[in-house]
Parts: C-alpha cells; sequence; structure tokens
C-alpha cells in the first residue's frame, strides 16, 4: 500500500461507533446547509448570469433551498462510503441528475408547475436535467463528501448529543412547518392562476398572506403550465 493509499484510508477511518452514520440531527443539518449553500450559489449565478438579485430559496419562509437540500442528503446517504474520487463523481453525476430529474416530473405531476427547463441546453434530457449539470453535480458530490461531510460528522459528534437530537427535533419541526405552508401556498398560486375561489378560511388566509406579488417574487422562475 502506497503513501497515498494510507493517507486515504487513515481519512475514511472512524474513531467513534456511530460516525459516518446519518442519524436525524445529522440528516436535519446536512439539509439544512445543503439547501442554505444551494440558495446562496443560485444568488451568485443570477448576479452573474442576469446582473440583479433573484429570490431562489425555494420557500415561503427559510432560506434552505429545497431542491439543493434533498440533494445533499442524497449526495451523503449514497456516497459516504465510497473511497475513491472517481467513484463519488461517477455515481454523484448520476445521483443528482437523478434528484433533479424526478423533483421536476414531481413538481409538474402535483403543481403543474416548472421551475426550471433545460429545454434547448446541450445535451438535455427532457428539459428536467443535462449532462453537463449531471458533471457539475459530481463535482459537487466530490466536495461535499470529502470536503464538508467528514469534517461535520467529526464535528457532531463531538457536541452533547442530548443537546444535539433535541435542536434536530426542533429544527426538523420548524421544516416540516415551513415545507407544509409553502406547498399549500403554492398549490393556492397554481389555483389562483385558474381561477379557482378559496373553499375555506385557510385558503383565504393564504391568499391574503401569500398572494400573488409575493409569491411572483418568491418564486420568479416557475412557470404554471
Amino acid at each position: 500500500m502506497n503513501r497515498n493509499s494510507k493517507q486515504a484510508e487513515k481519512f475514511f477511518r472512524y474513531s467513534h461507533p456511530t460516525e459516518g452514520k446519518l442519524t436525524l440531527p445529522k440528516a436535519v443539518f446536512i439539509y439544512m446547509l445543503g439547501g442554505a449553500l444551494g440558495t446562496l450559489w443560485e444568488i451568485i449565478f443570477n448576479l452573474v448570469k442576469l446582473h440583479r438579485y433573484v429570490e431562489c430559496s425555494g420557500s415561503v419562509f427559510s432560506p434552505f433551498n429545497p431542491v439543493y437540500g434533498s440533494g445533499a442528503l442524497v449526495i451523503v446517504f449514497c456516497l459516504k462510503k465510497f473511497r475513491q474520487p472517481w467513484q463519488v463523481f461517477t455515481f454523484g453525476a448520476v445521483a443528482g441528475g437523478a434528484v433533479e430529474y424526478f423533483l421536476s416530473y414531481c413538481e409538474e405531476t402535483i403543481l403543474g408547475t416548472r421551475s426550471w427547463n433545460y429545454t434547448g441546453w446541450m445535451m438535455d434530457i427532457n428539459g428536467r436535467t443535462t449532462v453537463p449539470i449531471m458533471l457539475v453535480w459530481g463535482v459537487l458530490c466530490m466536495f461535499v463528501v470529502f470536503l464538508l461531510y467528514r469534517p461535520l460528522d467529526k464535528f457532531f459528534e463531538r457536541l452533547p448529543q442530548k443537546t444535539f437530537r433535541i435542536l434536530g427535533i426542533c429544527f426538523l419541526v420548524l421544516l416540516v412547518a415551513d415545507m407544509t405552508i409553502t406547498s399549500c401556498a403554492l398549490f393556492r398560486y397554481v389555483d389562483r392562476a385558474k381561477d379557482v375561489p378559496p373553499s375555506n378560511p385557510f385558503e383565504v388566509w393564504l391568499d391574503t398572506v401569500f398572494d400573488d406579488d409575493f409569491m411572483g417574487h418568491r418564486f420568479p422562475s416557475m412557470r404554471i403550465r
């Protein structure tokens, strides 16, 4: 075994029984970090491309983009045990593209909307993802697995575990509440575009608080089909 192999093996050796295990609190914080970094990336991308600030969180309350948050969880869950960069890159590119395709399909099927469309891009796959974007996912996966997840995992293990679990549960409740309200607001956004009136006080509240101006600002790339 050469020196590089020994260093890689040492890097991947866990010193704590629960290191490397994706527990619920770890999953919550990884989702939040991935979602926040994804939102930041989208903001920077639009600043460079469009020369203006564009809201990209995909949520009515939080800064945690669910596409990137879900992608981070899939990356960690599927790839955390791989040792070689080429393995992480290859499987990460496929998994990242699959997640992006699946979420796009679910959004269009359930809500009748499209938040991204790569039609016309080089080597696009039904407009839901593209091969170049999948390669970007592969690079991103290497960053997440080798430079982000492992140091975070060790850091999480050093925290007081009872406090860590309580915080994880509290943030999970907030995330579930956020996504529930976001989903309801999106359904009403689509229904309003189809001239469907509110059927109960909760929908009236949604129409008042999350009106078309708010939703258009919060989901600027969403197109109702």
